[in-house]
């Protein structure tokens, strides 16, 4: 009887066993599986965020390209010009090369990588090639400037001349003389200008030359203005061309209003008229 009922006992406690077994392994299926399920739903929010990165980047990347295309037609126009302009100015005499237009073609090679990099490559030697070409035209027209406002290229005073440069017959004892300068014929008062950009090395009074302004200017030019009425510049002031420098006079040795003017180069006397006119 006892045996009986533990025989009964022990298959009722075996068959809890199994059954709490089950149970256990049913939670960790569904455990798992769950786990499983979260990772792919993480593996798929992931994979889209790449996908929509992909995208964007793509999207880019084609701006990128047409981007880098549109400024590589650009630079290829400044480049015709640059080079148009050096021949021009005398910077370059060469003759104009060829330049090749732009493709319209959009091939899948345009959207490559190694396109890309071709293109950008290009870029940086067009801009390079600019960069050079224009420091060299900046320093061609910058010397071009400095020669421009230091040569004296315009008139000193509103006249009209009255003595020429050269052998003349002296005013005042009839005999022949050289005359190193020309002489401006104007009213008394009128202004007179600096023919250049200078430095005031003079400004007084000098024996026949009566007031007298003297004008250093680069290249070893020098002007110089007599029988100035008055004188409104100071020795060791610098002056633009243009500039008013003094009055018509009829100071020193002279027999009326007049501008005494000269253009020296390196202390030699030159005709004032070349500077402004092709004269023999």
């Amino acid at each position: 009887m006892l045996k009986t009922k533990w025989t009964g006992f022990k298959s009722l406690l075996q068959a809890k066993m199994i059954s709490n077994w089950k149970v256990l392994c049913r939670a960790v299926c569904l455990a798992g599986l769950a786990v499983l399920l979260f990772n792919y739903y993480q593996m798929w929010k992931w994979t889209r965020s790449l996908e929509s990165q992909f995208e964007s980047i793509q999207h880019n990347n084609k701006e990128i390209r047409f981007k880098a295309r549109q400024l590589t037609e650009g630079l290829s126009i400044l480049e015709v010009a640059a080079n148009k302009l050096m021949v021009l100015s005398g910077v370059d005499e060469k003759s104009l090369g060829g330049s090749g237009g732009p493709t319209t073609d959009l091939t899948e090679d345009f959207y490559s990588e190694e396109s890309l990099l071709n293109q950008l490559n290009a870029l940086e030697k067009k801009t390079f090639s600019l960069r050079g070409k224009f420091d060299e035209l900046q320093e061609y027209y910058g010397s071009r400037n400095i020669l421009l406002s230091s040569s004296p290229s315009i008139l000193p005073v509103m006249g009209y001349p009255s003595d020429r440069f050269g052998m003349r017959k002296d005013p005042f004892t009839g005999k022949a003389s050289f005359h190193p300068g020309i002489d401006f014929s104007a009213p008394l008062g009128m202004k007179v200008v600096a023919t250049a950009d200078g430095v005031t090395s003079f400004s007084g009074r000098q024996s026949n030359y009566g007031r007298l302004v003297i004008l250093e200017h680069r290249f070893g030019l020098t002007t110089k203005y007599g029988h100035l009425r008055e004188v409104v510049v100071d020795s060791g002031q610098f002056v633009r061309k243009g500039e008013v420098i003094g009055y018509v006079g009829a100071t020193g040795r002279a027999t009326g209003p007049h501008l005494h003017y000269e253009v020296r180069l390196n202390g030699r006397a030159l005709n004032p008229l070349r500077f402004l006119y092709e004269v023999d």
